[in-house]
C-alpha cells in the first residue's frame, strides 16, 4: 500500500495536535488540519486543463504551444489604490480571485489556438514575438509584441497568439481567475477570421 509523504505528515501533525489538545479543541484542531490538507492539494495540473486536443467538433488546437503553471493562490475581494510620486494605479475585484502565473512558451512556427480565459491576463514577452489576434477586431488584424513589452487580454475574448517568427517565444501570464475555475477556454475560430 503506497501512502504519499504528505498525507503521513498530515496524519501525525493531526495526532500530535489531538493528543495535547484538550476536548473541546479537538474538533477545531481537526477542521484546521483537514483544512491544511484541503488547501494543500495539487492545482498545478486542473482537469479542465489537462485534455491534449480540444473537445468540441470546432475548437482550435494549439500547436508548439506550452503553459506551465508555476503557482496560484486565492486573494479573495480586493481594492487597492497606490500613488507614488505621481504615479496611480488601482486594482480591483468585486468577486473572490484567484491569482495565477504560468511561463508559456509559443515554439517557431505556433500558435496557442483560439481560446479565452475567465477574467483578464497580463502577459510580458521575455523573447521571442508574439502576433496576436483578437476576434474583438473586426478584420482580425493582428497586434505584434516583442521582447520587453506587455499585452493584456480581456476576460471572455476569444484571441490567438501565435509565433510567426524563428525564435521561440518566452513569456509569463498573470491570470486573475475565480476560484479554481480553469484558467483557459477553448474556442472556434471566429468567423471573421
Amino acid at each position: 500500500m503506497s501512502v504519499s509523504l504528505r498525507r503521513i505528515s498530515l496524519l501525525r501533525v493531526a495526532d500530535v495536535l489531538i493528543q495535547a489538545a484538550s476536548p473541546p479543541r479537538v474538533l477545531v484542531t481537526m477542521l484546521v488540519v483537514a483544512a491544511g490538507a484541503f488547501a494543500c492539494r495539487d492545482t498545478t495540473t486542473p482537469k479542465e486543463l489537462s485534455k491534449t486536443a480540444p473537445t468540441g467538433a470546432a475548437e482550435t488546437m494549439g500547436v508548439g504551444f506550452t503553459s506551465t503553471l508555476i503557482a496560484r493562490g486565492n486573494l479573495g475581494t480586493f481594492h487597492m489604490q497606490s500613488k507614488f510620486n505621481g504615479y496611480d494605479v488601482e486594482l480591483k475585484s468585486h468577486d473572490n480571485t484567484d491569482v495565477a502565473v504560468a511561463n508559456i512558451g509559443i515554439a517557431a512556427g505556433g500558435s496557442s489556438g483560439w481560446h479565452s480565459h475567465p477574467g483578464p491576463v497580463l502577459v510580458v514577452v521575455k523573447s521571442g514575438t508574439i502576433t496576436f489576434y483578437r476576434a474583438d477586431n473586426p478584420n482580425c488584424a493582428a497586434d505584434v509584441y516583442g521582447p520587453g513589452t506587455s499585452f493584456t487580454e480581456q476576460g471572455g475574448l476569444v484571441a490567438n497568439a501565435t509565433n510567426q517568427g524563428a525564435e521561440a517565444v518566452v513569456a509569463v501570464a498573470t491570470f486573475l481567475a475565480p476560484p479554481l475555475a480553469a484558467l483557459r477556454i477553448d474556442a472556434a475560430k471566429p468567423d471573421n477570421c
